[in-house]
C-alpha cells in the first residue's frame, strides 16, 4: 500500500528558475496587543483602583508591579500606565500614605521607559511629584 512513491522522481518537487524572496518592509506594523494582555491589563487595573478606593495602597503595591511590567514595548500601554499611576499617587498622597506614593512613582520611574511617555503624561507625572513633596 504505502510502498511506491507516488512521484518516481523527487526532483519535480524542487522549484526551479525564479525564487520567491520575503522582503521586509521598512514600515512594519506592529501588532495590536494579544487580548489575553489586555484583559490581563484590565483586571489588574480594577484590582489596584479597587485597592486605593480602600486605602490599601500598600497591599496595591505588588499589582502595580505587576501591572508595569505588562508589554513594556508598547508605547500605549505606557501612557495607559503613567496615567493610573499619576492617579493613584494622588489618591495616595490625599490619602497621607506618602510612602506608598513614593514607592509608586519610584517603579514608574524605573519600569517606564520615558520615550513612550507623552507631554501630557509627563506633565501628570511631575504633578503627582509636586503633590507629594508639598505635603
Amino acid at each position: 500500500m504505502g510502498g511506491e512513491s507516488r512521484t518516481p522522481d523527487a526532483s519535480i518537487l524542487r522549484r526551479s528558475g525564479r525564487q520567491r524572496h520575503i522582503v521586509l518592509s521598512r514600515h512594519i506594523a506592529l501588532m495590536p496587543l494579544d487580548p489575553g494582555t489586555v484583559h490581563r491589563f484590565a483586571m489588574l487595573e480594577r484590582a489596584v483602583k479597587s485597592f486605593a478606593k480602600t486605602g490599601r495602597f500598600d497591599e496595591s503595591l505588588k499589582l502595580i508591579e505587576e501591572l508595569l511590567a505588562i508589554a513594556p514595548e508598547d508605547a500605549g500601554l505606557s501612557k495607559l500606565k503613567a496615567r493610573l499611576a499619576a492617579d493613584l499617587v494622588k489618591q495616595a498622597t490625599q490619602a497621607q500614605k506618602i510612602s506608598a506614593a513614593t514607592e509608586i512613582l519610584g517603579l514608574v520611574e524605573a519600569k517606564l521607559p520615558p520615550a513612550h511617555l507623552g507631554e501630557d503624561e509627563k506633565a501628570l507625572l511631575s504633578k503627582a511629584k509636586q503633590g507629594i513633596y508639598s505635603m
